[in-house]
């Protein structure tokens, strides 16, 4: 059998953005992923559902593998030919242990292949607006771990050499240590009034920074009860904070936000939301199923100039239509002496990858922005062809038929629970500590949310968890549920719908300043 290849990956920081593109993509193409803790779930989201994943646990808890248990399953793994992930957070080089797996590999014959990643040494002072490195500062900066007691007898670290030097020193790790690493400083010659910031979850929803200097910063993080992952940050770098802080100004910072559509529409959204600083979690209420091409399909793709209308009610469909029409050995040329109509935007924008204008396009992205559309057209004797979801409401398709038209229903795909989805969102409310808002795009996933939830997830979240929707129909099925609405954008949009969130967390912010309602 062929050996496979292990591939040892750096995540990041936390902000799923910060993950390389070279990472993704091994990802999306891995068979075994064993990872680590602290890998923000959207990354674990561009594994396949077809690859196995292990998590390794927490290092010092009951049951975690230890290093020599995970170096011989990576070993395992690839001699049974299998293409093997090691996705450890920030870089696989810098305090990750990675040089010690690829020898555990090399030994065993196995080749492997090293992505570095973005490393929370760097990264995490970034996010609080702290250079490493200033011209008229520092010309240097010094990466230490947090994780050795400075204390004890023969300290690998040489304390002498840290407290006089003139860069930064960044800690990893090192808020357990923080008292006696500052003391330490100290008694080595360090100045007692040099500056000191700790930033806990750097990069995530959860960064919160505390300042001080070296006699006073112990007690300050223990006030306002900083919890790891921690980054030190010591050095006059730390000064700038005030200046070049940029992420407080990003108006969703500090907000984590449970999106629930389809894997492939929640990237666009998902967007919108990362650009105003939010912390997106993506939950897939629905996965997309594409039905088989059966004789009837073909039928309908071979009489398309007996139509007059193709309506398309999702970028799904537009997706999966298109798909089929190639298979047919045909293309757009066939659709020329049709008339295009597309529920929304985002559906416009799918039928616009394949050099296709849609027609008709209603401000209000649900099928009743169509509805209203057409009453406007006459329709009495045209021939329509509606391609949709399987369980699609029959709103638009009544409404048609009502004006006269002839309509011939295209089921393309159905909707199904995605595998995995009831344990995600028990790891999101029992271990990751839930969010501070629920955001809605349609009727359909915030039913298959809510009926994913426990009935102790629904008795702590339908009341305490705000919710944002992206219009009344939508609006409605959460009050079905009990839950509680906070936003609404009075045009039907996702753009509306975030700018709306937007000024919602502005007024959150005013009244009950920074803090969310996980913390």
């Amino acid at each position: 059998m062929k050996v496979g290849k292990v591939y040892l990956v750096g995540a990041g920081p936390g902000d799923p953005g910060l993950l390389t593109l070279r990472a993704k993509d091994l990802l999306s193409k891995a068979d075994v992923v064993l990872y680590d803790a602290l890998i923000p779930p959207r990354v674990l989201g561009f594994i396949p559902h077809t690859a196995e994943k292990i998590f390794r646990g927490h290092r010092h808890e009951k049951g975690a593998l230890s290093q020599e248990a995970l170096n011989a399953l990576m070993v395992k793994k690839a001699k049974q030919g299998k293409n093997v992930v090691r996705l450890k957070g920030g870089d696989p080089f810098v305090f990750g242990r990675g040089a010690e797996e690829a020898m555990a590999l090399r030994e065993e014959g196995i080749p492997f292949e090293i992505v570095p990643g973005v490393s929370s040494s760097v990264a995490v002072p970034a996010y609080a607006g702290i250079p490493v490195t200033h011209r008229t500062m520092n010309s240097s900066f010094t990466v230490v771990t947090g994780h050795e007691d400075p204390t004890k007898e023969n300290a690998l670290l040489d304390w002498k050499n840290l407290a006089q030097n003139d860069g930064t020193l960044v800690f990893l790790m090192g808020l357990h240590t923080l008292t006696k690493v500052c003391k330490k400083l100290m008694a080595e010659g360090k100045d007692p009034k040099t500056l000191v910031a700790v930033i806990q979850s750097g990069t995530t929803s959860q960064q919160r920074t505390v300042t001080g200097d070296l006699l006073n910063i112990g007690i300050r993080v223990q006030r306002a009860g900083l919890t790891p992952p921690a980054t030190v940050v010591v050095g006059k770098v730390v000064g700038l904070m005030d200046i070049l802080g940029w992420l407080k100004f990003k108006p969703l910072s500090n907000l984590r936000v449970l999106v629930t559509r389809t894997r492939s529409q929640a990237s666009f959204v998902t967007q919108l939301l990362e650009d105003q600083g939010a912390e997106v979690v993506e939950i897939p209420t629905i996965e997309i199923s594409p039905l088989p091409l059966k004789a009837e399909g073909k039928k309908n793709l071979k009489e398309l100039e007996r139509y007059d209308w193709l309506i398309f009610t999702s970028a799904n469909a537009v997706e999966i239509f298109m798909g089929h029409l190639l298979s047919q050995r045909m293309d757009s040329r066939h659709l020329s002496r049709l008339k295009i109509a597309c529920v929304g935007e985002a559906t416009a924008k799918a039928l616009k990858k394949f050099g296709l204008k849609a027609d008709m396009v209603p401000n209000d992205y649900k099928q009743e922005g169509l509805v209203k559309s057409f009453q406007k057209t006459p329709l009495k004797g045209t021939k329509t062809l509606l391609a949709r979801a399987k369980e699609g409401r029959e709103l638009l398709e009544g409404s048609l038929r009502k004006q006269g038209a002839l309509v011939k229903t295209w089921a393309l795909y159905e909707n199904r629970v995605p595998q995995g989805a009831k344990e995600r969102l028990k790891t999101l409310f029992e271990k990751e500590g839930g969010v501070d808002l629920f955001l809605f795009a349609s009727s359909s996933a915030a039913d298959h949310l809510y009926g994913l939830m426990t009935p102790t997830h629904k008795r702590k979240c339908l009341k305490s968890i705000p919710t944002a929707v992206i219009g009344p129909i939508t609006g409605a099925t959460v009050k079905k549920w009990g839950a509680k609405i906070a936003v609404e954008p009075k045009t039907y949009t996702l753009t509306a719908l975030v700018e709306a969130v937007v000024r919602w967390n502005k007024k959150r912010k005013e009244t009950s300043g920074s803090k969310t309602g996980r913390s």
